[in-house]
């Protein structure tokens, strides 16, 4: 028989309160509102992060660029620091084929530059979009690349003929320089033919064919370099400016010098580098060290550098990364940005290592 008890119905099931509903949304939105807080704190910190690193990766590589070309300014193999120095081409006195000074720049100022931009072969006035206002420019001319061996000289110095071994990387149209430890001369190289196991380079006089091709005023190379284990290289001559880039953004480029305008010439070597302040260490008595350091005038004796200061003022990729537009000091000014981005200044100095005496 069932008692009282087991014939009551069921207790009802009771659900939350008002009361309990409302605390429990405040809960859940005091926690989604922290996860929300963590997150963009933390993509705000890796934002800045990302541009941290990209600014620093772009000014170590351009940098690095621009460093290699000033230690090999002024490269003539093992006659580098001493020696006789020949130019043989046509206008060699002109900013492209200048190889007798290994270094020169400009400092830029509001709309102008000291010294003036060359307009000559090789200058800098043709660019566009223009260099930018306030920017420095340098230019480096060296040697460059392995080189290949003289191995016999025919007739006399004034011969139009040298022969060289292979494999070699020169081509008709190249400039190159021919060096040994007593001289170096430069000229460019107007055919080329096989010659037995070798090659045979030849370097007429005439006027050159094409944009990157002076030829050469003479055949005279004044010394024998067959019979002091001579060398020839490449040349090269190189410009480094700033720029707005594909983005329409600054960045750092890279003009070779005697080389037509157009497609990757110049190239552009590093985004987001805003500005480019150059000093150049000068070493008046030759002795090794460098008394003063100087941006570059008119009446600035260039073949007494002996060392380079590059200055580069690069700015993120992003915008809003900042909590506020940044004051930052840069070329002996205090800037205030006219946007969030984060900015950075780095600088190295560099020394020419081969510097004529």
């Amino acid at each position: 028989m069932k008692t009282a008890a087991q014939l009551m119905p069921c207790e009802r099931q009771r659900g939350f309160s008002l009361v309990e509903l409302m605390i429990a949304m405040t809960i859940g939105f005091i926690v989604l509102a922290g996860i929300g807080y963590l997150y963009v704190e933390s993509r705000q910190a890796f934002r800045s992060m990302d541009n941290l690193s990209r600014m620093q990766e772009s000014a170590r590589y351009a940098l690095e660029i621009v460093a290699r070309d000033i230690r090999m300014a002024g490269y003539r193999g093992c006659a580098s620091s001493s020696g006789d120095f020949h130019n043989t081409l046509n206008d060699s006195g002109k900013s492209a084929y200048n190889f007798g000074l290994p270094i020169n720049g400009y400092d830029g100022e509001a709309g102008s530059w000291t010294p003036a931009l060359p307009t000559d072969t090789g200058g800098l006035s043709f660019v566009n979009p223009p260099i930018l206002a306030g920017t420095d420019v340098i230019i480096l001319r060296s040697a460059t690349g392995s080189g290949t061996t003289v191995s016999k000289q025919p007739g006399s110095n004034s011969s139009a003929d040298l022969q060289v071994t292979t494999p070699n990387d020169l081509a008709i149209n190249d400039i190159v320089m021919v060096t040994n430890c007593k001289a170096a001369t430069v000229l460019q190289i107007t055919n080329m033919n096989v010659n037995g196991a070798g090659q045979n380079v030849v370097h007429n006089t005439g006027a050159g064919v094409g944009p990157a091709a002076p030829g050469n005023s003479t055949k005279d190379l004044v010394e024998n370099y067959s019979a002091s284990g001579g060398e020839m290289i490449k040349m090269q001559s190189k410009s480094y400016f700033i720029r707005n880039g594909a983005s329409g953004r600054p960045a750092l480029w890279q003009f070779d010098n005697y080389k037509p305008a157009g497609g990757d010439n110049p190239a552009e070597v590093a985004e987001g580098v805003e500005n480019m302040q150059i000093l150049y260490g000068i070493d008046a008595d030759s002795n090794g060290i460098v008394e003063s350091y100087s941006a570059a005038t008119a009446a600035l004796n260039w073949n007494q550098v002996a060392a380079v200061r590059i200055s580069l003022l690069v700015a993120g990729n992003d915008d809003n990364v900042a909590t506020s537009a940044q004051t930052y000091t840069y070329d002996g000014g205090s800037v205030t940005a006219g946007d969030q981005r984060l900015r950075q200044v780095f600088t190295t100095t560099v020394s020419v290592r081969n510097r004529t005496q």
